[in-house]
């Protein structure tokens, strides 16, 4: 349960934008011939595939990766993220992440991820780019002519805000409780933000935004406890032992201070605020049919 109140506090949508040919059927935006080759990310660890720094945070530390690709890779799960789903959905393989843009370069014409775990919309706790500064490198890409206009417009962008800017404002305000009240302000929020998306819908010729409800999907699997394989919907597999520990801690004498459990595919939170790969393999089932509703 304390999970749940959690997430209900913590949890807004997440925005996916649709830039290319479009037209408006029965008051929905949906896609005709449209295929994108390219996927542009910006956010934090819920679609992050490997931009923090590997001495910052324990996504590059055992366990992660477990699952996929069978180490740590940066991904806040055991493997996949919501990312690698999405890029699967249209097509194209999930793109590579900003850090690595100068030694992978046959890995461009995917697109580009900017998004890097624990940020927000605006400063948070975590010292790293926040949505404003990972839109200052996506305009620094474009103005070094990595990507042309014709790639512009034959791609999708998806933007993550999962509840950063939240915790960090409770943090630094005291009210560290989760309660109703700060849930429902989380949810006049997301009112506000359907408001907006519609109002740039009606505004804009050549683009499409568009809400994925990632808390519905959430609840929607919780709901159903998962997928099929999934027995532990609110139990993480990564916990850690003691206080201070987490998922991934060692003591100085590289003693582990976490356990994991015996089966990651069964339970839907990795560690205590990520899915596990199976848990987004669940959440992605619950927004495909919002994406197939979207792009015909």
């Amino acid at each position: 349960m304390d999970t749940i109140k959690a997430l209900l506090f913590s949890f807004f949508h997440l925005l996916f934008f649709l830039s290319g040919q479009q037209q408006q059927v029965l008051g929905h935006r949906q896609l005709y011939g449209f295929r994108p080759t390219k996927l542009f990310v910006f956010g934090d660890s819920y679609v992050d595939t490997g931009n923090i720094p590997k001495s910052v945070l324990g996504s590059w530390k055992e366990p992660y990766g477990l699952t996929f690709p069978g180490k740590p890779a940066g991904r806040f799960s055991d493997g996949r993220v919501l990312t690698d789903y999405l890029a699967r959905f249209v097509g194209i393989k999930s793109p590579i992440a900003y850090r690595w843009r100068k030694i992978a370069l046959k890995n461009l014409k995917y697109g580009m991820n900017f998004a890097f775990g624990g940020t927000g919309v605006f400063d948070t706790l975590v010292v790293n780019p926040n949505m404003t500064t990972q839109i200052d490198f996506f305009q620094q890409v474009i103005k070094e002519a990595v990507y042309s206009p014709a790639d512009l417009k034959s791609s999708l962008a998806l933007v993550s805000a999962a509840g950063n800017d939240y915790s960090t404002y409770v943090a630094v305000n005291g009210s560290a409780e989760c309660n109703e009240t700060e849930n429902s302000l989380s949810g006049f929020h997301n009112l506000l933000l359907q408001q907006a998306v519609a109002k740039l819908n009606n505004e804009t010729k050549d683009s499409a935004f568009v809400i994925l409800d990632l808390f519905g999907a959430f609840m929607t699997t919780f709901k159903n406890k998962g997928s099929s394989k999934t027995e532990n919907p609110l139990m993480p597999c990564c916990v850690g032992i003691g206080k201070d520990s987490s998922c991934g801690s060692v003591d100085d004498n590289g003693v582990k201070l976490y356990t994991v459990c015996a089966k990651p595919e069964a339970s839907f939170f990795w560690d205590g605020v990520h899915p596990s790969q199976e848990g987004w393999q669940s959440v992605y089932s619950a927004l495909k049919p919002k994406l197939q509703q979207i792009y015909c």
